[in-house]
């Protein structure tokens, strides 16, 4: 018995909406959420080594954003950020004309110091891609990923974008203090 083109188009299309739609977190996985607030106590740490540095901002999230604007008080910083791919890397997926196309998961970091007239400092991407296949055959997981700024005293932001993701987190901070 041969299915209709037609109904095969609209069952993958469904498949793909639902899958996006009933994403389900696993234990460990990074919570969709945005603490931007920098008048509130510094959020707790997502990452390794929260002890020796303290977090200034921390954004987490699926799709692009901007982050609210953050206060480095010193001339040393870090941006710490990790991201957990919706996709393996440049799989091929069938659109609903019939042509195929390579979905690659995609992150880009845009620090604006915001005291400059909005002057782009940096855009940080993940070194070599964000390929799961790739990490789970060399054995190493990249993540996460860790950018130093040797600047400060000034505010800033993110401008992020994202693309083809579970969810990703991105942290700037600063050293704690050996007093």
């Amino acid at each position: 018995m041969k299915i209709p083109l037609l109904f095969l188009i609209a069952l993958i299309f469904s498949i793909l909406v639902t899958g996006c739609i009933t994403q389900s977190s696993t234990p460990g996985s990074l919570v969709t959420a945005v603490t931007t607030n920098p008048a509130t106590a510094p959020p707790t740490s997502v990452f390794p080594e929260g002890s020796k540095f303290t977090t200034l901002i921390t954004v987490t999230g699926q799709s692009g954003k901007t982050s609210d604007s953050f206060s480095v008080p010193g001339g040393y910083w870090e941006l710490w950020y990790t991201a957990d791919p919706l996709i393996m890397g440049g799989q091929d997926s069938v659109s609903a004309s019939g042509s195929n196309s390579a979905l690659f998961p995609y992150l880009s970091i845009q620090v604006i110091d915001t005291t400059n007239s909005d002057r782009i400092v940096e855009t940080v991407e993940p070194p070599g891609g964000l390929d799961k296949t790739l990490w789970a055959k060399s054995g190493m997981d990249p993540r996460p990923w860790r950018q130093k700024f040797y600047e400060g005293n000034k505010e800033y932001c993110f401008v992020i974008t994202a693309k083809h993701l579970k969810s990703y987190a991105i942290e700037a901070r600063i050293p704690k203090s050996s007093s």
